[in-house]
């Protein structure tokens, strides 16, 4: 939690600054946003309860990402953001067997739930030279932290704590309506520290593995990279003061 912490200091140092001359937008600085990333879950399993909902055209996940963003200079924005995500996730089974393409989804395989709460801090840039935050198109440049639990093993279903942080790369808009309804629109790429090992693991077609192949938490990070990797965003805030 140092990272949140000393995150959480810069942008209180923004937001307070004793140079005074940087007076935001309008004389506004600081907005207030609710965010949400939905990305795709064609060949995994999501957030439904209704496994008639997994691998279908139109499964995605999504992220829930509040966040609190301050203009730091005319070309610029900092800020932090709270993020939750609620998926599932198959992990083997602990006998070795191929399932056929034409099944369905083998309910002797065990599923988990997947619940994370992290962090995000961030710094985005606007591009052009006519450009002011926070209005026009950006790139933004991320640092997130997942914290979420799993099984420990197949032998032992105790609920086990663990972690994996990750870096993503954003490209969207701002608008701002009426002078304080700012509204974003964008795509992000993002690469977690973990879980590539897992990531195409797929319970129709292929091998189970025994249980001491991997982990559990792999196919957790696994997910999380899934996840994670790619997704649309959709901000609504406020320029609030």
């Amino acid at each position: 939690m140092l990272i949140l912490s000393l995150s959480l200091s810069l942008l209180l140092l923004f937001l307070f600054p004793s140079n005074a001359q940087n007076t935001g937008f309008m004389g506004k600085r600081v907005l207030i946003n609710m965010g949400a990333e939905f990305s795709p879950a064609w060949e995994k399993p999501n957030f439904f309860n209704n496994p008639d909902h997994y691998g279908k055209w139109y499964s995605f996940n999504y992220t829930l990402s509040p966040s609190v963003e301050c203009i730091a200079w005319r070309l610029g924005t900092v800020g932090v953001a709270y993020h939750y995500f609620n998926t599932k996730y198959y992990y083997p089974g602990e006998w070795n067997g191929y399932i056929d393409l034409d099944e369905e989804y083998n309910d002797e395989e065990p599923i988990a739930d997947l619940k994370a709460h992290g962090f995000g801090i961030f710094y985005k840039q606007y591009l052009g030279s006519r450009a002011h935050a926070p209005i026009g198109p950006y790139v933004k440049f991320q640092f997130d932290g997942f914290f979420y639990k799993h099984p420990y093993s197949l032998d032992d279903l105790s609920m086990v704590k663990d972690r994996i942080f990750a870096c993503k790369f954003e490209f969207g808009n701002d608008f701002l309506f009426f002078n304080m309804l700012h509204l974003s629109t964008a795509f992000s790429l993002g690469v977690p520290f973990g879980g590539f090992n897992t990531m195409f693991y797929n319970n129709r077609g292929g091998f189970f593995y025994t249980a001491g192949d991997k982990p559990i938490g792999d196919y957790a990070k696994g997910r999380i990279l899934g996840l994670y990797w790619l997704s649309f965003t959709v901000n609504i805030g406020l320029l609030a003061f």
